[in-house]
């Protein structure tokens, strides 16, 4: 599961975005945490089935420890489930850590647009472009995106036993193809409020420009009122 994705999302009125966009938008000179994606590993439905048929404990509790330390657990016949039914009641999901690297963001801001420069670890954002009067996203490879509104109510991450949780924000799908210049892009990049008081910002890209293709991914998370992490956060 991506910890990013949702249940569909919809265009956002021009005269509603902006009010709700700016508390998203990060500070120059800011501190944020990059993250990663980690596997989280349920062993809740496993651990019944294998009490229900008295497989072994211990070899049990091994594969507990395993999921809890974020490693995928193995199978052993030892617990008298079958490997497939391991597989089965063995849920994997993706959960957002912190991978520890601290990165200063990079912005420059008129009255009409906010535009991301190349500070140390976030040279995937350079050049990009947010049109602060129309809401559009321009990206380096000349191709733009409009906002959509993104809703994840606190009732569906529950339901979807979501690690994010509730979140709401803005994401820009951008597409486009130019065999002219040889310049390419698909891309996804999202500004998102988490329940916590952070917001994230997180593009993944895969693409040409002047015919070099290249793909990345970044996920940065900073504090939404600008405060400076703290060394408990790193």
């Amino acid at each position: 599961m991506c910890v990013l994705a949702s249940s569909p999302v919809g265009l956002i009125a021009q005269s509603d975005w902006r009010s709700k966009l700016a508390p998203l938008l990060p500070q120059s000179g800011q501190l944020a945490q990059v993250m990663e994606t980690r596997p989280k590993f349920s062993m809740t439905e496993v651990r019944r089935r294998v009490m229900d048929v008295g497989g072994d404990q211990q070899v049990l509790q091994q594969m507990l420890s395993s999921a809890e330390r974020g490693v995928a657990p193995q199978y052993d016949k030892r617990v008298k489930i079958s490997e497939a039914d391991f597989q089965r009641y063995l849920v994997i999901q993706q959960e957002l850590q912190p991978n520890g690297k601290i990165v200063r963001l990079s912005v420059t801001r008129s009255s009409t647009q906010l535009t991301f420069g190349d500070a140390g670890g976030t040279a995937l954002l350079r050049g990009i472009i947010l049109d602060l009067v129309n809401g559009d996203m321009r990206f380096p490879e000349g191709f733009s995106a409009k906002p959509e509104a993104l809703v994840i109510t606190a009732a569906q991450a529950q339901a979807a036993d979501d690690p994010l949780g509730p979140r709401s924000g803005y994401v820009w799908k951008v597409r486009g193809s130019n065999p002219t210049t040889q310049t390419a892009l698909n891309g996804h990049f999202a500004l998102l409020a988490l329940s916590d008081g952070s917001v994230l910002i997180s593009y993944n890209r895969n693409g040409i420009l002047r015919g070099a293709v290249g793909t990345g991914n970044l996920i940065l998370s900073f504090s939404r009122d600008g405060a400076a992490i703290t060394s408990r956060e790193r």
